[in-house]
């Protein structure tokens, strides 16, 4: 009689468990639900460099916890498009790390140009005394009586 090894099922499900540990999260993480996935840390900070290489996407953003070098891999192109330098971006990652691949970008701020000084209005100092007597007589200000004085006249009774 041959008696089956306990010990092969306890080796298969050792290594079944090491690769499921190693590989399994990236291809599962898509599929939980936000609050099962535990804390995450988001990471805000300017976008500094960019540079696109043949397949990928690098950004270096400078954050209040140093700089760190995001490399994007997927959607490329449309990420390219999307931020510039010196636009403030927020990613989720596991934990802050200064070299990330593929962060979930969760919001982008585009660099507010700066507004333009309106000009300073220009008044010729060349007016005569006599044209700006002249504009003021064209121009007469009516005076609106306060709320409530005694000056104001009541509408004519209509019958």
């Amino acid at each position: 009689m041959n008696k089956p090894s306990r010990m092969s099922p306890f080796i298969l499900g050792l290594i079944l468990g090491i690769v499921g540990t190693i590989f399994l999260p990236g291809y599962v993480r898509p599929y939980i639900p936000q609050w099962a996935m535990g804390k995450a840390t988001v990471v805000k900070g300017t976008i500094v460099a960019k540079q696109k290489k043949e397949h990928a996407l690098l950004l270096t953003v400078n954050t209040a916890d140093g700089a760190l070098l995001a490399t994007f891999t997927k959607k490329v192109d449309e990420i390219s498009l999307l931020v510039s330098e010196k636009d403030v971006i927020e990613f989720t990652l596991p934990k802050y790390a200064p070299l990330i691949d593929d962060p979930k970008i969760m919001r982008i701020v585009k660099e507010q140009p700066a507004a333009p000084e309106p000009a300073p209005v220009a008044r010729p100092a060349e007016k005569s005394t006599k044209e700006g007597k002249l504009q003021q007589a064209a121009k007469p200000q009516a005076v609106v009586p306060a709320h409530g004085s005694t000056s104001e006249k009541s509408p004519p009774d209509r019958k």
